[in-house]
Order: C-alpha cells, then structure tokens, then sequence
C-alpha cells in the first residue's frame, strides 16, 4: 500500500529572501527619484493596459507601495493588484497584500478554508517577480511619471 500523506510544506529561508532580494533590485527602479507619499507612475505595456506604481508610504526604513493594473477591459476584482513593502537597509521587498489576501502567513495547513496554498506567500512573491519581469522586458522604457 503506497503512502498517500503529503509531506508537510517547510519554507526554505535563503530560497525566499533570494527572491525579496532580486524583486527589491528590479523593483527600486520602478519608482521615482524625488519620492512622496502619493506620487503615482504609469508604466504602459500595450495600448490598453497600463500599471499603475503609487508610493503609499515612505519611511526611514521602509517604503510601501501598490502596483494596480489599469485597463478598460478587464472587471475590478479581476485586476492584478500588489501592495509591496520594500525594506531599504536589508534590501529587501516582500508582498504584503496581493488581490483580497492581507497579512500572509508563511506557511498554510492545507486544504484550508481560503484554499491558498501551503506556499502561498512564496507563490505570490514569485508572481511580483514575473510581473517585474514583464514590465522590464515590456514596459519600463514607457514610464510615465504623474503627479
């Protein structure tokens, strides 16, 4: 009779903060130079999409922001939407929020009732790096700077 139990999913650390590491390195060039709370950046990778990249907030340390999708063609609950934490002296960015999930744990019983995954703040984490990878390869040389 094979063993049918799943082997209980256990973060590997350098793994994760190698990923915070590079998101940090791609994503600090996404943002302005003269940086305020609520400056806002277009970055425009088709004729009807754009993202929009807002500095929520700036401290010593840390500095928050959220990367939204604009589009008209797409509903609001199905936009991609991030709310990213960068931390400056350990250079380091982490997702904070992505869509309607906040405040994520590192690891998750599974199944659970919300039906994230065992490694659901890796898989989101990973997801920023694809977004990054996009708009570097799509989009960057189409910021737009706004007030």
């Amino acid at each position: 009779m094979p063993n049918l139990a799943r082997k209980r999913y256990v973060p590997y650390l350098p793994d994760f903060l190698s990923l915070c590491e590079r998101n940090y390195a791609q994503l600090r060039f996404f943002l302005p130079v003269n940086q305020r709370a609520g400056q806002r950046c277009l970055i425009h990778i088709n004729a009807s999409e754009s993202y929009q990249v807002e500095l929520l907030e700036l401290c010593k340390y840390t500095t928050t922001v959220s990367i939204e999708l604009i589009s008209q063609s797409m509903t609001g609950w199905l936009k991609p939407r991030f709310e990213v934490r960068l931390y400056h002296d350990a250079r380091l960015a982490e997702v904070l929020a992505c869509q309607q999930v906040r405040q994520l744990k590192a690891v998750y019983s599974y199944p659970n009732v919300d039906m994230l995954l065992p490694d659901e703040k890796r898989q989101i984490n990973l997801l920023l790096r694809d977004w990054l990878n996009l708009c570097s390869r799509r989009g960057y040389q189409n910021a737009e700077l706004l007030a």
